[in-house]
This record gives C-alpha cells, sequence and structure tokens, in this order.
C-alpha cells in the first residue's frame, strides 16, 4: 500500500480549514474556508478525482468529527 498525503496550501503558508469556518471545530482559526470560494470548476474536478482514486482515508479528530455531521 502506498501512502500518499494531500495538504492544501496557499501561497502565504495558510494550511488551516480551507473548506468553511467552523466556530466550535476551529477555536481561533481566522482564516478558515480560504480555498473553497478560489474553486472553479477544474480544480473541483482535480479533487473530486483525487479523491475518488484514494483507496481509504486518515483524518484527524476535527475532520473525522465535521465529517461524521454530514
Amino acid at each position: 500500500m502506498r501512502l500518499t498525503v494531500n495538504i492544501q496550501v496557499s501561497v502565504d503558508g495558510v494550511y488551516q480549514s480551507n473548506g468553511g469556518r467552523h466556530r466550535d471545530l476551529d477555536p481561533g482559526m481566522e482564516r478558515g474556508g480560504w480555498a473553497r470560494p478560489l474553486f472553479d470548476e477544474d480544480s473541483m474536478a482535480y479533487v473530486s478525482d483525487y479523491y475518488q482514486r484514494a483507496d481509504a482515508f486518515l483524518f484527524g479528530r476535527r475532520t473525522d468529527e465535521m465529517f461524521a455531521r454530514s
């Protein structure tokens, strides 16, 4: 099995909660949601394809809790 890491980071070094801000899950994180408004059709297609090819995911506790709610 191969482990691949995907981290979305802005050019100024921000890599926190790119999908959206959440007061309870991201206390003190002022830049949450930075990436999602910048996505276009091509970037959404790339991310969708990338995740569809994965055999499994390893999330941190907060991300796992976020996905469990949806």
